[in-house]
Order: structure tokens, then C-alpha cells, then sequence
């Protein structure tokens, strides 16, 4: 309690501080462009772009319960997205640290806003400034590890996008030039950029790092959940060739979680899955490479909504993906994507769904009726 009681002078002077120099720097001039304004200050430097994509998503029911309505049928849509190059005249354009990008009377939003400016103003380390002929800027979010800062996001807003820029710009600039962004730190996002033929002598921390540029390489991230198809394909094209492909018979598979939305009964659980010849796929690390062959060689994969099934994007058309949830929090952006590659989608919660507030339930763990799962696997493997 004392710990909590003497934060929060720190917070209210945080709070007090972002909202002060929001209000200087509009004074001052400088212009907080959204995504659509943006986008529209970038149309001259435009290299390419990609229209939203609209998909027809089918109802998802129960399958022991038809009467259990899960997600309604709908009209999705993605957003659009594009990459820039813009030619920089007379230093015109900075990178701050949280990854964004600036000239003196507009801070650019290319990912989902710019609030983390107030934070970067009161950033006061300084950075080693050093200079480059070009620079890739694809994130502009510092990690809170809440929010920001996971293995999804990895994957479909920085990974994804690199994936998308590699397309769009000669290969020479995309070889030469440095990338620098709020760096995640972790083993796969080296693996990853590895993959993407980014070496590490060209990786750079805008946090820690100010690159000076000629030429500079941008590229919006779209929709949250629902990624543009362009991504998709990107990542598929560039990532997977340089794997070896997916070999025998297709694998029935359960992937468990060991943190937040773990299933709580999951001993009973198992004891049911291995009667369907579904192999237990234990939550520990794993190299990329590891992960990509799970999800390619499986044909049927079960498990609690999570991070990990980001690697359906792996998977090969036609795997059945099901999604087990808690009632306070089902989100469809996994049944969203399964429909652009092309696979199956089905999902479980026990019981009626709760109304709470969409992310109410982020953290909640998962309890299923173990009747209800063997009723929903005899429809689906057993026809």
C-alpha cells in the first residue's frame, strides 16, 4: 500500500507533464496528423499500396449446442495500407524516439496513434546520433509489455510490415539501409529479421540511437486485429521459402498456455485429447523455425486463444483451427485471419457469454465442460 501511495505523485506529475506539452507544441505549431492525414501527407512519396480487404464471415456455432451463436455472420474489412519513400531535403525529417517520424510542423502516425509523444518529450537520454544514406522506420510505439510489446504484435506490425517495405523498394535500399524502431529484444524478433535478410549490424534502438537520413522508409500498420492480406502474403513469401516444407502426415495438435488464459481443468482436458490422437504441444520457448513446423504439419489444431496462434499463418489450407475461450473475453481477429488463409475455424466457451467491457476478461483463465469438447471433437474428427 505505501509502495502504491507514493507512486502516484509520480503518475499525477507524468499526466500533468503530457498534457502540458501537448498543449506548448500545438501552440508552437506542430500538427498531430491521424492515420487518415497521414496518409495524405505521404501520397506524393507513395511506392505502393493495397486496398482494404472485405471478407464474408459465416456464423460460428456451438457444435454440441447449434443454437449457441458465438460470432454472427458478418463483413469484415481490413484497412489499407501503403509504403513511402520519402526523399528528405535539407534535414527536414527526424525520428524521435519512440520510432515516429517528424518534420518540424507534423509528427506522423503510420501505426495506431501518436500518444506516445507526450511520453517521448519526456524522454531525456540522450542518443548517439550517427548518419545513414537511408533508414527504415516501421514502429513507432514504446513497449509496455500491457499493451504493446508482444509476440503477435512482433509478427503482424513490425515483422509483417518489413515483409510488405522488402516488396515495395529496390533490393539494393532495402539491403543498404538501416532499421531502427523501439527494438522488442527478444529471440524471435532476431530470428525473424534474420529470416527477413535484415543482419544485426544494421538493427538499431531508436531509443537509444538518432539515425540522420537522406531517404527514409514508411509503412502504415492498417487494422490491429484484422491485417491487411498484403502482409500475409508477404510474410508468407519471404519467411516460409527459407524453411524446409512441411513433410508427412498432418498432425492433430493441442497447444497449451502456461500463463494468462490457461485452461484450469486441463489434466481432464488432455486425458480426452489423447483419445483423439491429439498430440500435447507444451508451452516452453521454441525457435522460430520450431514453431513454423508445428503449425505447418498440423491439420487440426485445438487450444486457448493466445499469441502463438499468430503461426496460423504457417499453417497449410484447410487446417481446422479451435479456438477455446473464457465468456468474458472472445475476440474474433484469429477467426478473421483463418478466412484469408483459407482454413477451418471453430469456437468453445463454457456457458452463457458475460457483457463486461471488451478487454474485461484479457487475463481471465479458461474452464471447459470436458462432455461438451468430446461432443464438439466426435462432429468434427470422428464424422
Amino acid at each position: 500500500m505505501n509502495r502504491q501511495l507514493t507512486r502516484l505523485p509520480i503518475k499525477l506529475v507524468k499526466r500533468v507533464l503530457s498534457r502540458g506539452s501537448r498543449w506548448l507544441y500545438r501552440r508552437l505549431g506542430v500538427q498531430f496528423l491521424d492515420k487518415p492525414q497521414t496518409a495524405a501527407y505521404l501520397a506524393p512519396y507513395q511506392r505502393s499500396m493495397y486496398p482494404a480487404n472485405r471478407l464474408s464471415l459465416t456464423e460460428v456455432i456451438d457444435l454440441a449446442d447449434p443454437s449457441k451463436v458465438y460470432f454472427a455472420a458478418t463483413q469484415d474489412e481490413s484497412e489499407p495500407v501503403s509504403v513511402w519513400l520519402v526523399e528528405q531535403a535539407n534535414g527536414a525529417f527526424s525520428q524521435l524516439p519512440y520510432g515516429s517520424i517528424r518534420d518540424k510542423q507534423h509528427v506522423l502516425c503510420t501505426d495506431i496513434n501518436t500518444d506516445d509523444f507526450y511520453r517521448n518529450v519526456l524522454h531525456r537520454k540522450k542518443r548517439q546520433q550517427i548518419s545513414s544514406t537511408a533508414l527504415i522506420a516501421p514502429w513507432s510505439h514504446y513497449l509496455d509489455g500491457v499493451v504493446w510489446g508482444g509476440y503477435y504484435d512482433f509478427v503482424m506490425l513490425v515483422a509483417g510490415k518489413l515483409a510488405r517495405i522488402k516488396d515495395a523498394i529496390p533490393e539494393t535500399l532495402f539491403k543498404e539501409a538501416l532499421v531502427a524502431y523501439p527494438l522488442f529484444k527478444t529471440a524471435y524478433e532476431r530470428e525473424y529479421l534474420s529470416l527477413l535478410g535484415i543482419e544485426p549490424t544494421r538493427l538499431l534502438d531508436s531509443r537509444t540511437t538518432q539515425v540522420r537520413f537522406e531517404q527514409c522508409v514508411l509503412a502504415n500498420t492498417g487494422h490491429w486485429f484484422y491485417p491487411n492480406k498484403a502482409d500475409i502474403d508477404a510474410l508468407r513469401k519471404h519467411i516460409l521459402p527459407k524453411l524446409p516444407p512441411p513433410t508427412g502426415k498432418r498432425n492433430r495438435i493441442y497447444i497449451s498456455r502456461a500463463g494468462r488464459r490457461r485452461v484450469r481443468n486441463e489434466p481432464d482436458l488432455i486425458n480426452l485429447l489423447l483419445q483423439y490422437h491429439i498430440e500435447v504441444i507444451e508451452d516452453k520457448p521454441r525457435s522460430v523455425a520450431e514453431q513454423i513446423a508445428i503449425y505447418q504439419n498440423a491439420g487440426f489444431i485445438i487450444g486457448p486463444h493466445g499469441a502463438s496462434f499468430v503461426n496460423i499463418l504457417w499453417c497449410q489450407p484447410g487446417t481446422h483451427l479451435f479456438e477455446l475461450f473464457a465468456p468474458t473475453y472472445f475476440p474474433d481477429f484469429y477467426r478473421n485471419m483463418a478466412e484469408q488463409l483459407g482454413l477451418r475455424y471453430s469456437a468453445y466457451f463454457h456457458g452463457p457469454a458475460e457483457t463486461g467491457g471488451w478487454a474485461e476478461g484479457l487475463e481471465d483463465d479458461i474452464y471447459v465442460s470436458v462432455s461438451e469438447i468430446d461432443q464438439c471433437l466426435e462432429k468434427l474428427l470422428n464424422k
